[in-house]
């Protein structure tokens, strides 16, 4: 009863539980959605507020903005004109690098050129005319080297304007003092010069004939060769700017330089330079020595064999008495060999071959001396040519080097002059060479025959001895 009881009152407390939390509940539902719509109408009220506080600040704010924005429509618009006017100016900056270049290249090539015309009129100078323009044409030279003026197109002007001058002035030809050698005396003497065209001629202020000019390579001052059948009135007339007959070289002057190549013998020699002069010292030497070996060959005198047969026939037949006598009709040499012989003639065989071959030895050493000297010579005399040739030929082309080789007349002059020490060598050696080749023919011969002399002197002296091996002393 009481469990059931207890069931009853626990099932009423829960219904009346149940009954009161849901009128609690609905109290809260209801004040619930009574806050949530007097916030809403608060929340409503604030976002009208906030609503009419925005457009009442958006039109300044709508109004900064377009102005912003035009602002930024102008930047951009001066953006595009800058970057416009950057392109154009980047372009303008390389057309006037491209210009620049080509202006500079053009100056370049016509100081090339008129450095060029300028060697070229150097170079091409009437003879005498270098007195005149020297002084000009190396200030002209001396512009083209200075680095702050050249290249910037004056010097070509004046260059130029210097050529121009020069080629009107020679139109017709004119006169200018100077001075000249004399060819035939070789004398430097003041005078007017005549240039007309390619010729030159020169009068002294003193008087005398007028000659042609011609330059003398390595000479200060140019060369004036007499005209003598060129009348004197008709040359005064000339030099005085009148009309007259002149007297013209037909060779353009290549007759005079073949005249002036022959030279004397002394002038061709000192083409060779020092070489030629140790040449010329050694070929004296080498004259000396053949003249005192050719004395020395007269004087060794070697009978023939048959002026020794007789003697060595009354040697033979034991007549020593006979045979001293006979000995003194015998030439020096072999009388010496001889005597020598007949001194010894009771000695020994082989004492006696000894003496006789020590005759022979100082015969040979007496004789042969210099021989080698000459072969050596012989031999070096070409070499020491040789030597001057490189050493001219070497010197030839560092000019070649520094100058060009725009003359060929001028090189192969150079070339052929420096050849003058070979030639020399040669005049030496073989001369030298033939006469060691006599002298030692000759000399060899004569010793040939002592010894042949001394062998058969050996065999008449001593016939019926018996033969004692000697140690061969007269072998050659």
């Amino acid at each position: 009863m009481k469990a059931g009881f207890l069931l009853y009152l626990l099932s009423g407390l829960l219904l009346a539980t149940t009954v009161r939390a849901a009128d609690t509940f609905d109290e809260a539902m209801e004040r619930a959605a009574l806050e949530y719509a007097k916030r809403l109408r608060t929340a409503s009220d604030e976002l009208t507020r906030t609503r009419e506080r925005i457009a009442g600040e958006k039109a300044p704010l709508l109004k900064t903005m377009r102005a912003a924005e035009d602002r930024i429509i102008a930047a951009e618009q001066e953006i595009t004109r800058l970057d416009t006017a950057q392109n154009q100016s980047l372009e303008n900056r390389r057309r006037l690098l491209r210009d620049g270049e080509t202006l500079r290249k053009n100056e370049s090539y016509v100081s090339t050129l008129a450095h060029d015309g300028l060697k070229a009129f150097s170079d091409g100078l009437a003879p005498g005319e270098g007195q005149l323009l020297s002084e000009r044409i190396q200030a002209l030279q001396q512009t083209f080297e200075d680095p702050s003026k050249n290249g910037d197109g004056k010097t070509a002007v004046d260059v130029a304007d210097f050529l121009l001058q020069r080629v009107q002035q020679s139109l017709g030809g004119y006169a200018a003092p100077g001075s000249a050698m004399i060819g035939e005396d070789s004398l430097v003497v003041k005078g007017t010069f005549a240039f007309v065209g390619p010729e030159t001629y020169f009068r002294a202020d003193q008087g005398g004939a007028v000659g042609t000019v011609r330059a003398r390579e390595g000479a200060p001052f140019p060369v004036a060769y007499g005209l003598p059948a060129w009348e004197s009135a008709a040359a005064v007339t000339f030099l005085q700017g009148r009309p007259a007959i002149i007297m013209a070289d037909a060779s353009a002057g290549k007759a005079l330089r073949l005249r002036e190549t022959k030279g004397t013998i002394w002038q061709h020699i000192q083409k060779g330079g020092v070489v030629a002069y140790a040449i010329l010292g050694v070929g004296l030497i080498a004259t000396l020595m053949v003249l005192q070996k050719i004395r020395d060959l007269s004087k060794m005198a070697v009978d023939s064999p048959e002026a020794v047969e007789g003697f060595l026939t009354i040697l033979a037949e034991g007549a020593r008495t006979e045979a001293q006598k006979a000995v003194g009709s015998l030439q020096a040499t072999t009388r010496e060999l001889f005597t020598i012989g007949l001194r010894h003639i009771n000695q020994p065989k082989a004492i006696l071959e000894e003496h006789l071959y020590a005759v022979v030895l100082r015969q040979r050493l007496h004789y042969e001396r210099w021989l080698p000297l000459l072969a050596v010579i012989a031999t070096a005399a070409p070499l020491m040519g040789l030597l001057g040739t490189v050493t001219g030929l070497v010197r030839t082309f560092a000019l070649i080097t520094v100058f060009g080789t725009g003359n060929a007349g001028k090189l192969a002059s150079g070339i052929s002059e420096v050849l003058v020490a070979t030639e020399l060598g040669l005049m030496v050696a073989i001369p030298t060479l033939v006469a060691h080749g006599f002298l030692s023919h000759r000399i060899q011969k004569n010793l040939s025959l002592l010894e042949r002399y001394a062998l058969e002197f050996v065999t008449a002296a001593q016939p019926g001895m018996d033969r004692v091996p000697a140690k061969e002393p007269l072998s050659v």
